[in-house]
């Protein structure tokens, strides 16, 4: 398959602090990946470098077959969906479910002036079946809760067929059935033969979907630790290495779990 993402070398600054240093990573179609660190690593500034938002000190960004800095941006970014957790998406009051995900369509967060056609909003109420909110369409996107809120905005971004899914701690501050919810969506589009390659940014091992084909690790001063496939990368030692107190990585039904012994929590202070 063939590279959706190619990162070379990656450096940035920020205010004369040094975020990532020499990061090389690529993610090719339809695969699932995953970046993981602790706080602190860079991992969503490597997000936002990735699709443009951010431009890096140093190195090269190659996106969908062009290279940045080298092509129309926009035109790219037409072809990337982006969810961002932390993010303030201000739409306005008063808008539905449906209206926020057809807002995908034009970058927008108000439909205001804009007049989305029929087939954009059929296609804005398949996307909301498609993460189990179909039944959700017509009531106030403020009043959805926390996973719903992330489950439309994940609609939202589909809606322009993208190539590339780029999720930063997609179910960060989320209860259980709320992140699983979450993850059992991301893990539904990823068996449709049109799913674009899905890139998830998490400190939680828990959060990585079953199936994650590939993993990039970076240690708290935005260093690669280990590129590569999951099971290679995802060790007792580059985690312990990573998070700077002993690991336990384990894994069940395709899923990864880290733990850390109580015994070792004195190490940490």
């Amino acid at each position: 398959m063939g590279s959706v993402l190619k990162l070379s070398d990656i450096g940035f600054f920020r205010e004369s602090r040094e975020i990532l240093r020499g990061v090389s990573w690529e993610v090719r179609r339809r695969e699932i990946a995953a970046v993981i660190g602790p706080n602190g690593s860079g991992k969503s500034t490597l997000l936002r470098i990735a699709c443009g938002y951010l431009w890096p000190t140093s190195g090269r960004v190659e996106l969908l077959g062009g290279t940045l800095g080298e092509v129309v941006l926009n035109e790219l970014r037409q072809r990337v969906g982006i969810v961002e957790a932390t993010a303030v998406y201000p739409f306005d009051d008063d808008m539905t479910t449906l209206e926020v995900v057809v807002s995908g369509y034009f970058s927008a967060m108000t439909l205001g002036y804009i007049h989305p056609t029929p087939q954009q909003f059929t296609h804005g109420r398949e996307m909301l079946a498609h993460v189990g909110l179909a039944d959700r369409a017509e009531q106030l996107y403020r009043t959805l809760s926390t996973g719903q809120r992330m489950r439309a905005l994940i609609a939202r971004a589909l809606v322009k067929k993208p190539e590339l899914l780029l999720l930063d701690e997609p179910t960060a501050g989320l209860d259980l059935p709320a992140r699983e919810a979450v993850l059992a969506t991301l893990s539904k589009l990823h068996k449709v033969a049109s799913s674009p390659a899905i890139v998830i940014v998490t400190h939680h091992l828990e959060e990585l979907l079953p199936g994650t084909e590939n993993v990039l690790l970076l240690s708290n001063d935005g260093r690669v630790i280990a590129a590569g496939a999951a099971g290679e990368v995802l060790t007792d030692a580059n985690l312990s290495k990573a998070y700077g107190v002993a690991v336990h990585v384990t894994q069940r039904n395709g899923r990864f779990h880290a733990h850390v012994d109580p015994a070792a929590w004195l190490e940490m202070f």
